[in-house]
Order: structure tokens, then C-alpha cells, then sequence
């Protein structure tokens, strides 16, 4: 049976990443993008990390984004159709590939003037419960020389994508090497994983 997902299920089983521009309407993706300004405007970002548990470490020569985690239950109305939209992917995610994916998480992501991401694996060395990364971009003004480009590392060498409005890029977060190349201006985006392991709940 055809399914809207199966050329982006298909470019990831053959090459470990696919990139689908207009993932959700041009309308939610601007409304996040102006609650991401908002929010990182008024300090709600925090900087980001490497590793985690007793590992987890703030490393400037290794990443330089600062970071909002967001609540399942307390998202807003457009990152609720984005929300949508990531679930019915994740579904069939799981059941192209056979995995179970029970959840996934998400944070909003800033990158400063002047800030990079150093080439990772998106999967921590001790653990393998992040399965697909998915990064959804939210800046509408980007134009070349902005930079903040996704840098996807290839057997054979390398490829750039544009971080524009929009635009979905999902891959294997085990297999697929990358960066994210200096930004010129703040750049902006919404970046999750899917996960197989069981989500631990919070007691407040």
C-alpha cells in the first residue's frame, strides 16, 4: 500500500537520511519558529551538552547551541501539529523498518552567530535507544552564506542542507555522521529522536 512517507522511508533505508521539505504548513512552522524567537529571546534557552548522566558536560569546542526540552503535555498549538505529524511518522518508521519506537523526545535548538556542532553520532557510545533523529528547520529568512548548514558525512564525501523553513531532514541516529556548520546569524530549529526504550516517568 502507497504511503506519503514512502519516498522518505525509502531514501533512509538506501542512503541512512531523507530530507522532505514542507513537512507541515508553512503557517505552523512560522508559529514555532516565532515562539522559538520569543522564548530564546526572553533567556528560556539553556546551553547544551555533551554525553549524559555522570558523563554530561558543557564542551564550547564541541557544540555551541543552547537548548529548550519540551513537554508532550504542555506543547503549543502549532508544535502540536508538528507533534502529529512526527507520530504518524515515527508509526511508520517502525513499521518499514521493524522496530518499535514507543516515543520520542524533542528540543528546540539555537544556534548563536559564531556557534557549530562539531561532526557526532547522535546515539550515546553506552546506550542505543535513539534510533531516527528528526530536525525540523524554522528559519525563513535563511539565505547562502548564513551558514548553520546540516553537514551530512558520506562514504564518499559529503552533503550540505540548507536549514530553511519547513524542511524535515530524518536519519539514522546510530549510522549517519554529521555536523552542523557555523552559523552566521541565530538559527533555529526543532530537533527530536525516536526512541525504543520505554519513557521514565517524572515524579514531581
Amino acid at each position: 500500500m502507497e504511503h506519503r512517507f514512502n519516498q522518505l522511508l525509502r531514501d533512509i533505508e538506501e542512503h541512512g537520511f531523507a530530507v522532505c521539505d514542507r513537512f507541515i504548513p508553512d503557517e505552523a512552522a512560522m508559529a514555532i519558529c516565532t515562539e522559538a524567537r520569543q522564548l530564546f529571546g526572553e533567556g528560556e534557552f539553556r546551553d547544551a551538552s555533551i554525553g549524559h548522566g555522570i558523563t554530561e558536560q558543557r564542551v564550547s569546542e564541541v557544540r555551541g547551541d543552547r537548548i529548550l526540552w519540551l513537554d508532550p503535555d504542555a506543547i503549543t498549538d502549532a508544535q502540536h501539529i508538528y507533534w502529529d505529524e512526527v507520530a504518524e511518522l515515527r508509526e511508520a518508521l517502525s513499521q518499514y523498518f521493524r522496530v518499535s519506537l514507543p516515543w520520542a523526545e524533542m528540543h528546540l535548538a539555537a544556534y548563536p552567530s559564531g556557534s557549530f556542532y562539531a561532526r557526532h553520532l547522535d546515539q550515546f557510545r553506552d546506550t542505543g535507544n535513539r534510533i531516527f533523529s528528526v530536525v525540523l528547520y524554522l528559519n525563513p529568512d535563511w539565505q547562502q552564506g548564513d551558514g548553520g548548514e546540516l553537514r551530512i558525512h558520506l562514504p564518499g564525501g559529503h552533503l550540505d542542507v540548507a536549514p530553511l523553513l519547513g524542511r524535515l531532514a530524518c536519519f539514522r541516529s546510530d549510522l549517519v555522521e554529521h555536523e552542523v556548520l557555523m552559523a552566521q546569524r541565530t538559527r533555529f530549529s526543532l530537533t527530536g529522536w525516536m526512541r525504543r526504550d520505554q519513557p521514565i516517568p517524572v515524579f514531581l
